[in-house]
This record gives structure tokens, C-alpha cells and sequence, in this order.
């Protein structure tokens, strides 16, 4: 996974690349928590676009990151979620919780 942290007139993004998986998941929490306790105004926006595959331990990842991001005021806002990520975000209802922004074609 590589997490990259990307700043343009919408404001700052994580933008993720590559497999989600228990090993990785922790590292993303790592680099959302930074974002939130430096500052950062606004949503915590996230780029999924790049996921190749997500599991549960990273579906946990985001959830922290929620909870996180609402503790201080914020959302976790979640965009252009690969296929992959999609789908696991549906199976799970987790579609419903979390602010998605996706692709009109998506």
C-alpha cells in the first residue's frame, strides 16, 4: 500500500494506492491521524480510486478514522472508491455509514 498525502484546491487528501489488507491497515490509520492532530480544516478526504483490495481489518481502519475525524468535528469523506472497495463497502452496509463521493459513472 502506499499512502500519499496530496494537497489541491479542494483542500488535503489521502490519496491510497495498492492492496488494504491487516498489515497495511494500521499505517493508514497512522497517516489519517496525522492530517486530523495537525490541523487539517475540514473533511478528512480520502482518494480510494488506487484500492486493489480491501479486507476487514481495513474496513476497521476506516471506521477509526470516522470516529476520529468526528471527535474533532470532521467527516471522513471517502472518494472514487475502486470496484473492489465498492463492493465490500456494500456487502457490509457500510455504504450508508460513510460519506461517499464517487465517479458519475461509478
Amino acid at each position: 500500500m502506499q499512502v500519499q498525502v496530496v494537497e489541491d484546491a479542494e483542500g488535503t487528501w489521502l490519496r491510497v494506492r495498492g492492496p488494504v489488507d491487516y498489515a497495511e491497515a494500521q499505517a493508514l490509520v497512522k497517516a489519517g491521524r496525522v492530517l486530523l492532530q495537525n490541523g487539517l480544516s475540514g473533511p478528512l478526504r480520502l482518494d480510494l480510486a488506487g484500492v486493489s483490495f480491501m479486507d476487514s481489518s481495513a474496513l476497521g481502519a476506516l471506521l477509526q478514522l470516522r470516529e476520529q475525524a468526528e471527535s474533532l468535528g470532521r467527516v471522513l469523506e471517502l472518494h472514487n472508491p475502486s470496484a473492489p472497495v465498492l463492493k465490500i463497502l456494500r456487502v457490509t452496509n457500510l455504504d450508508r455509514v460513510f460519506s461517499l463521493h464517487t465517479a458519475p459513472d461509478a
